[in-house]
C-alpha cells in the first residue's frame, strides 16, 4: 500500500490531524469525506488548467514561468506523476539538473505513468551531471521499455561518445554543461520562486 516509510508517516500523520481538526469543528466523518472529495475534484480542476498554461509557456520558450506553473501543479496534485515529469523536462531546459533528476525518480515512484520517459528524463540529467554510470542504466532500462526509440538512442549513443573522451575532455565537458540552482535561475532565489508558487496557488506553499 506504501511505497516508502516516509509515505507510511505522511498518511498516519494526516490522520491525526485529520480528526483532531474535525473534533474541532464537529464535522462528521461522512462530511469530512465529502469535503476531501471537494476539495480533490477543484485541486485537479485546477492543476489540469495551470499545466495547459505551463505546457504553453514551455512551447514558448519562457521556462522560468513553466517550473513555476508545474511546481503549483505538483502542489495541487502531489499524487500525480505526469506534473512531476513536466517539471523535469523544463528542469532539463534550465540547467537545474539535480532537480530534473529528483522530479524524474519522484515520476517513477509514484506508479506506471510512462516509465521509459521518466528513465529516459533522469538518464539525460545524470549524464549532464557526470554520473555515467547510472544514467547508461536508466537509458538500458528505457530502451527495454522502448525499444528502437530514437531520443534514447541518440542519448545511447551520446553517453558513448562521452565516455570515450580523455578524462580532462571529460571534466571541462560537464564543467560547461553548468549545474544551476533557483537562486541561479530566480533572482531573490527561493524566497521568490516560492512567491511566485504562492501568488498562483493563492494559499503558502505545503511544507
Amino acid at each position: 500500500m506504501y511505497r516508502s516509510p516516509e509515505q507510511k508517516a505522511a498518511f498516519e500523520q494526516y490522520v491525526v490531524e485529520d480528526i483532531a481538526e474535525r473534533e474541532k469543528t464537529g464535522e462528521t466523518l461522512a462530511e469530512s469525506v465529502l469535503r476531501m472529495r471537494r476539495e480533490w475534484v477543484e485541486a485537479d480542476v485546477k492543476s489540469a488548467k495551470l499545466r495547459e498554461e505551463g505546457n504553453t509557456a514551455f512551447r514558448n520558450g519562457d521556462y522560468k514561468a513553466a517550473y513555476v506553473l508545474y511546481t503549483a501543479c505538483t502542489c495541487l496534485c502531489s499524487h500525480d506523476p505526469l506534473y512531476f515529469l513536466n517539471r523535469a523536462a523544463v528542469a532539463l531546459k534550465l540547467k537545474l539538473y539535480r532537480s530534473a533528476v529528483e522530479d524524474a525518480t519522484d515520476a517513477l515512484e509514484q506508479g506506471d505513468f510512462n516509465p521509459a520517459k521518466a528513465l529516459f528524463r533522469r538518464a539525460q540529467g545524470r549524464s549532464f551531471l557526470g554520473d555515467w554510470v547510472e544514467a547508461e542504466e536508466d537509458y538500458t532500462q528505457a530502451l527495454g521499455l522502448q525499444p528502437g526509440d530514437r531520443s534514447i538512442l541518440n542519448g545511447v549513443e551520446e553517453l558513448k561518445r562521452l565516455r570515450s573522451l580523455s578524462a580532462d575532455e571529460q571534466v571541462a565537458w560537464i564543467s560547461e554543461q553548468g549545474n544551476l540552482t533557483l537562486p541561479d535561475i530566480f533572482e531573490g532565489g527561493e524566497p521568490e520562486f516560492k512567491r511566485r508558487v504562492e501568488e498562483i496557488l493563492g494559499h503558502p506553499v505545503p511544507e
